[in-house]
């Protein structure tokens, strides 16, 4: 790869990364007067709950805890990758939402080069690499058009399956994508000595360090793909193997350690048997991937005629993915995690080897920019409404000011383990930027989820009795209460309440009830 082939990757891939921060800085600077802008786009939720591990990793923790679910429960050493993320910021003195996207920029730019290594593994021509490379930054499907007529394709949410939404959202998904694809490489280009052997090791349990469930697609894609090699060689790729297998052995023990302990641990294995990611329809992920997807059927059948050891690797890997989403796994949906990468590379193996042949040498580079444009207005369309709704002063993508200072103040005045119970609405802020705990604030994380929604639901209807909301608060051992709005009803002496804090209309009383 020469000197200016390496700049021109840096130079996009930088670009790429300014892109994915600007909607956030534009958010930022449109949130409302009075709110709090959260630092999120998409998926609220699950980026409250990574703040929250972060909290966790800030105060010194390496075992983690359900933060939004009452009951005492033993730690476990998952989710480290964002407990020591935590850790990391807490050590640099960083506010845990800077930290976050530092670390998501500095992800998605290892992504982006890992990838443009990866793509160059697969081509020669280097206007074929940059179509491959522009259009894993940027391309998505046709959610952008169907949006406006109420129907939400995977390229709207399904962060793990698209690159530039993976870049955008969270630094742990494009960080486990390079570490797949830096790891595909070594499969691929092996070599016979023992700390390179040791050095794929190492990257194997690094990715299970940061994204479990990429390893199970890992593991099946190797398999797949040696398991034809080898009938196509007739013979065992056994340097292949061996390198395979490095990755395997780094990989498996703390893979199989989430297993087991998301199983033994009470608490964790309530919060399994509610975790539920089922598969799209076809139809979605095709409407999805949309162009990309068709230009890749034409890509599949370029590499099933020439049937070269990148061909059939690109095939393994397409093949493995869509069998692996349909598993009967209550988590299958997590298998689509980097997908978008070999789709990509079979369609821009068919533009180099369907389209371009058909247009004249002048035209083909205004069609493939217009090919990639058209292809990246999904990635435009969803940051765009976002913004809007932070500018619009949307919650859950601001927090109200009131709301924000109460946690400042759980968060310098009380310890994690002392339970607040908070209103529906309010329950995912307060493990994310206090680190308590709550009652319910996670539809996931929430042990019985559902029924403590309800009795929260209950706890703040005008016309419950006193009685039953003391009872809710000596069930969960509740410790602090915030409230919002005026409760006129709400008798703090009868149900055992101490006003301690108060700042517009938040008030947070401490509970003086027994557990």
């Amino acid at each position: 790869m020469s000197k200016t082939e390496r700049r021109w990757v840096l130079l996009w891939s930088m670009a790429v990364i300014g892109l994915s921060c600007l909607p956030y800085l534009l958010a930022w600077r449109l949130a409302p007067t009075g709110t709090h802008y959260t630092g999120l786009l998409l998926n609220h939720f699950d980026g409250e709950s990574y703040y929250a591990k972060m909290q966790q990793g800030a105060r010194g923790d390496w075992l983690f805890h359900l933060a939004f679910t009452p009951e005492p429960h033993q730690g476990a050493f998952i989710f480290t990758f964002y407990l020591a993320l935590g850790h990391l910021a807490a050590w640099l003195r960083l506010p845990i939402p800077l930290a976050y996207h530092l670390a998501r920029a500095a992800a998605g730019l290892f992504l982006l080069l890992v990838a443009y290594r990866f793509i160059a593994r697969f081509f020669d021509r280097i206007p074929t690499r940059r179509i491959a490379f522009l259009l894993l930054c940027f391309s998505a499907g046709f959610g952008w058009l169907l949006a406006p007529l109420g129907v939400t394709t995977a390229d709207l949410w399904v962060v793990e399956g698209f690159t530039f939404l993976s870049i955008l959202t969270n630094p742990h998904f494009p960080l486990a994508i390079g570490l797949m694809l830096l790891l595909f490489l070594k499969a691929l280009e092996p070599r016979h000595s023992l700390p390179h052997l040791l050095g794929v090791a190492g990257l194997g349990l690094l990715l299970a360090v940061v994204q479990p469930f990429a390893v199970p697609i890992l593991f099946a894609v190797l398999a797949v793909y040696l398991a034809i090699l080898s009938w196509r060689e007739r013979h065992l790729p056994r340097l292949h193997l061996l390198v395979s297998s490095a990755a395997m052995a780094g990989a498996a023990p703390l893979t199989l350690y989430d297993f087991y302990v998301s199983r033994a641990n009470p608490a964790l294995a309530a919060w399994s048997a509610q975790n539920l990611t089922p598969s799209l329809p076809p139809w979605d992920y095709a409407l999805g991937y949309g162009l990309v997807l068709l230009l890749a059927a034409g890509g599949v059948a370029i590499a099933l005629r020439r049937r070269q050891p990148t061909d059939l690797f690109l095939l393994s890997w397409v093949g493995t993915a869509i069998l692996l989403l349909y598993l009967p796994f209550a988590l299958q949906r997590r298998f689509i995690t980097g997908l978008h990468v070999p789709l990509v590379l079979l369609a821009a193996l068919a533009v180099e080897q369907i389209l371009h042949p058909r247009l004249r040498a002048r035209r083909r580079r205004p069609v493939t920019g217009l090919l990639i444009g058209f292809t990246a207005l999904t990635n435009l369309f969803v940051p765009l409404v976002a913004v809007i709704g932070v500018a619009q002063g949307r919650p859950p993508l601001v927090m109200s000011g009131d709301e924000a200072a109460a946690c400042t103040w759980l968060r310098q005045h009380t310890a994690w383990t002392d339970t607040v119970l908070a209103p529906v609405a309010s329950g995912q802020f307060i493990p994310a930027w206090a680190g308590n705990r709550v009652v319910y604030g996670h539809p996931f994380e929430t042990i019985e989820a559902r029924a403590k929604e309800a009795e929260v639901v209950r706890f703040y209807t005008p016309g419950t009795d006193a009685a039953t909301r003391r009872a809710l608060l000596e069930r969960y051992g509740v410790r602090y209460l915030l409230t919002l709005s005026a409760m006129p009803d709400l008798d703090p002496v009868m149900v055992g309440l101490v006003p301690v804090w108060s700042q517009g209309e938040a008030t947070l009383y401490r509970a003086e009830v027994s557990p």
